[in-house]
């Protein structure tokens, strides 16, 4: 039989978790200003090395604001402020986007089986209206309509799906995801399949086909990731308008 020793944790890592603990219990809030260092030192009756430490720990997990001159403050604690710091790594490690693509296909794939039972008959016609101004868009190269509609579309079939751990995970993928999206929706071979792919999607959710549409939004995905990969191998350049794009 093998024991693994018991690794003790450091005093830095103790003060971040209290600091954690009261952010769950609501006895710290967004936007509150955290006491000085030499105060929460005596609270915590640690050194103020170790709370600085905490404290920058807690800032590269979004969880606290550093504002020289000023103090440090509780993050608005957004989808969007916590996974800046998984933004930064995808950037630095963009050979594992497709990774991602693979992450949307499960996720959204079991999130569109969810929804496909909950979504209203008036969802599922704006749905359905939301197609045809996309293709309207296409036409008229109108790729700033088209960014609005495709975020539309899939952000109506997660807010449906009625579970908020899935919302809140789709979010934060499509997030990350924001440097690929920069591509694929100005891409005109993309947006072709993407609006078949988004008219097989709205067709199955409207039969109330869980099994179909779940399938419908995994193949469109993987359409989506297939057409990316291929426009980077062959070493495209991103078209000068599409850093205004940030589309789910």
């Amino acid at each position: 039989m093998k024991f693994e020793a018991i690794k003790s944790r450091s005093v830095s890592e103790l003060v971040a978790q209290r600091l954690i603990d009261m952010i769950r219990k609501g006895q710290l809030v967004a936007g509150q200003q955290l006491p000085p260092e030499r105060e929460l030192a005596v609270l915590f009756d640690v050194g103020r090395p170790a709370v600085r430490e905490a404290i920058r720990g807690l800032s590269l997990l979004g969880l606290v604001k550093i504002q020289q001159g000023e103090g440090n403050f509780i993050s608005s604690l957004n989808v969007e402020d916590l996974i800046e710091p998984l933004s930064l790594l995808i950037d630095l490690h963009f050979d594992q986007i497709n990774e991602l693509f693979d992450a949307r296909k499960i996720i959204e794939g079991g999130i569109t089986r969810l929804a496909c039972e909950r979504l209203t008959e008036a969802e599922i016609e704006r749905l359905r209206v939301n197609v045809e101004e996309a293709r309207a868009a296409l036409a008229h190269n109108d790729h700033e309509a088209i960014r609005h509609l495709d975020i539309e579309l899939h952000q109506t079939i997660i807010n449906a799906c009625g579970n908020v751990y899935l919302q809140r995970v789709a979010q934060s993928i499509s997030l990350l995801s924001r440097k690929s999206r920069t591509i694929t929706t100005v891409i005109p071979s993309i947006l072709q399949s993407t609006f078949d792919d988004h008219e097989h999607i709205v067709r199955a959710l409207a039969e109330r086909n869980p099994a179909k549409a779940s399938e419908a939004m995994y193949r469109h995905l993987d359409h989506v990731q297939k057409h990316y990969n291929d426009y980077q191998q062959a070493g495209a350049t991103t078209p000068a308008h599409t850093n205004q794009q940030e589309s789910v």
